[in-house]
């Protein structure tokens, strides 16, 4: 296995910059991922990652793209909202030198139908595109 394999299907938190709104500038917090693929088998490498959100406007939810993820479902994935949403729409690409700290869990191993019902919906969302 790669350097860069073992992260593959694994949920890592980042360090992700946002546009804070009351100080007008640029801050940063930690943020899920599940991590779906790397540029290079070696690190340093950019990532392909989609986020993982818990979403609190009911209307913002995706109902094909966003995979609702229960803690009380999925404890091994140690996520800290009650409810998650594993945004498949939102796929987004991240530097290695972003992730806070390694591997929370590994989605691909803890719940393989989970992440087969990432997989499904990510080709269906890529199929629409064009």
């Amino acid at each position: 296995m790669n350097e860069t394999q073992a992260y593959i299907g694994a949920i890592v938190k980042t360090r992700f910059a946002y546009h804070d709104l009351e100080t007008d500038k640029i801050a940063f917090k930690s943020r899920p991922f599940l991590i779906v693929g790397a540029e290079y088998d070696t690190l340093p490498c950019d990532f392909t990652a989609f986020p993982i959100s818990k979403v609190s406007t009911a209307q913002n939810i995706d109902l094909a793209y966003d995979i609702k993820v229960e803690k009380e479902r999925y404890p091994k994935l140690s996520l800290n909202a009650e409810i998650s949403y594993i945004r498949i729409h939102k796929i987004q690409t991240i530097n290695s030198s972003q992730l806070a700290i390694g591997i929370l869990s590994s989605l691909s191993e803890a719940y393989p139908d989970l992440y087969a019902e990432v997989k499904a919906a990510y080709r269906d969302f890529s199929a629409e595109l064009f």
